[in-house]
């Protein structure tokens, strides 16, 4: 899918990327465990490919289509130091260059080119990884899982970052299991990565690297420890993918009024038919498309969805001021359109920061401006301040919405941010956010939203109450054992697989590859026996997921 971007002037456009020490890293993974793929970047940004050779959405569902939920997706931080000098980090295309920068910052609160080169890393683990681990009875350097052996954690001598570079991490990195409490990551003496899902991603960023020009402003000094994570347990979680962020104030500077933001161009499938809303008890804003029939307007473009589109929304699920199960309310969920209007692209630090605060590019504040169903309303004009737009359900005229109000379907980008408080200089907040989709939720005309707030009750339940971990060992942790039994192995053509206590109907056989990712096999089956045709796969080392019901066990094999 083409789309059109507002570029800055040629000149400076040429200018920053004529420089080496600006160009930025287009490393690239994703979280494809379950019902959703979504893509991360080193540079923060997500769900997007940047690259000019595969510049295309990377937020697919359902996994393995064509089409997709959003286009891209950025973490905006914006705050006021002790003299009232406004600081801003924030992504979204790259057009000006980038806020943000793989690595850590040193003990100058910097970054430079370099290690920022080392750090363009992102670490995938899965939970059978872990769990081949787990069994083990002695760990070697080439028993233990790549990405378990270099995981970048404090100590880990064998930690490796981009292109097999050795890492030297003296501080706290990425989260590990310490099984001797020393401090330091051993993975030789049965210490693995503490990571959550049965997938997880783990990266890291700064915002006062090389360069600072997507927002043209002063960099807090920030650095980021993130992981994305997912379930795969055939139920809603299964549409579910977790972003969580630790954020660390390297600067000498407190921060008041600041605030935490995820900024989205949405698309449910074809770009310019979409809608948004926001609601406040799941601190969420939803993208849906305008009319019911996604990309009919276009001529059903591969991308499109047609008929009964899914919904998909950005939901806050920790925020910082959170105690307990009392929850602070989200800051405000504004959005801006494509253009260089008064409600367009931001260009500079404050513009950013307004958007964060419910405001327009020109500090004017955000307007209920809801007179009734049929009415066209934007959200700023005329009315009383707000600070969260089309706040009501679609399905009801008399609350506001973008289907009460006739709006115009169009390409936009919503911007979901926290509530202000202080970040103290060396002090650190963590903030988790989740993406979540409800399929064949509708578009205007049919749509409510019921069923993404079943979706949005799921991610909140399972991130305070998350499903057990896949047991390592399913003999000792299931009430009637799962056995596999796989043969021959290595194998080249046929593999057979045997399972005890099998349950017709109720049970699933999924194969993994080496870097996480779903292989779509033949599989028949005779009895319990079932039999895999693996010509086609590549020569190297599989993973295999047995469930019945909900009772889980896995194995490795070796196509040769």
């Amino acid at each position: 899918m083409k789309k059109n971007f507002l570029y800055p002037s040629i000149a400076f456009l040429s200018s920053i990327c004529s420089l080496h020490a600006q160009t930025p890293f287009n490393t690239i993974d994703s979280v494809n465990i379950n019902k959703i793929n979504a893509a991360v970047l080193v540079h923060g940004d997500m769900w997007w490919n940047p690259d000019p050779t595969d510049y295309q959405p990377k937020c697919i569902f359902p996994n393995g289509s064509k089409k997709h939920l959003n286009f891209t997706s950025a973490l905006w931080m914006s705050g006021f130091d002790g003299t009232g000098q406004l600081h801003v980090a924030a992504q979204t295309y790259r057009i000006n260059g980038n806020d943000f920068w793989p690595g850590p910052l040193n003990s100058s609160d910097t970054l430079t080119y370099a290690t920022s080169a080392e750090w363009a890393k992102i670490w995938k683990v899965n939970r059978t990884d872990i769990q081949y681990f787990q069994s083990l009875v002695t760990h070697t350097t080439t028993n233990t899982p790549t990405e378990i052996l270099r995981w970048p954690a404090k100590g880990n001598i064998y930690a490796q970052g981009n292109a097999g570079v050795s890492l030297t991490i003296t501080g706290n990195m990425a989260p590990f299991v310490d099984v001797n409490s020393n401090g330091n990551y051993e993975p030789l003496l049965g210490e693995y990565p503490d990571v959550k899902g049965d997938q997880a991603l783990w990266w890291a960023f700064s915002d006062n690297g090389p360069t600072h020009t997507q927002s043209n402003g002063k960099p807090l000094g920030v650095e980021i420890h993130a992981m994305s994570y997912a379930y795969n347990r055939g139920t809603l979680i299964d549409y579910v993918v977790y972003y969580e962020y630790t954020i660390i104030n390297r600067s000498s500077n407190t921060y008041n009024s600041f605030r935490i933001g995820q900024w989205t161009d949405t698309e449910i499938g074809y770009y310019l038919d979409d809608y948004i809303g926001f609601d406040s008890t799941w601190r969420m804003g939803i993208t849906y498309n305008g009319t019911n029939d996604d990309g009919g307007g276009a001529g059903h473009p591969t991308i499109s969805y047609g008929v009964n589109p899914p919904q998909s929304a950005i939901t806050m699920i920790v925020l910082p001021g959170d105690a307990g199960t009392s929850y602070v309310p989200a800051g405000s969920f504004v959005y801006h359109n494509n253009d260089n209007s008064i409600i367009g692209n931001p260009s500079v630090d404050s513009q950013y920061s307004n958007y964060m605060r419910a405001k327009l590019r020109n500090g004017t504040h955000f307007t209920n401006d809801f007179s009734g169903a049929g009415v066209p309303c934007k959200g700023f004009g005329s009315g009383a301040d707000c600070n969260y737009v089309f706040t009501g359900d679609p399905s009801i005229n008399t609350q506001w919405s973008m289907c009460s109000c006739n709006s115009n379907p169009g390409d936009l980008r919503p911007i979901l941010s926290s509530n202000d408080f202080t970040l103290s200089a060396g002090g650190q907040v963590k903030v988790v956010f989740a993406l979540i989709v409800a399929d064949s939720a509708g578009g205007c005309g049919v749509a409510n939203y019921n069923k993404i707030k079943v979706v949005a009750d799921t991610a909140w339940k399972n991130y305070f109450n998350p499903p057990a971990p896949l047991p390592p060992n399913a003999i000792t942790n299931l009430e009637t054992p799962h056995l596999l039994h796989i043969c021959p192995n290595p194998a080249n053509t046929k593999l057979f697989i045997d399972a005890t206590g099998s349950d017709t109907g109720k049970e699933s056989i999924t194969v993994y590859n080496a870097l996480g990712q779903i292989i779509n096999i033949s599989l028949s089956r005779s009895g319990k026996r079932y039999e895999a045709d693996i010509t086609e796969l590549p020569v190297g080392l599989y993973n295999i997921l047995y469930r019945c019901r909900d009772a889980y066990t896995t194995a490795k094999f070796i196509k040769e």
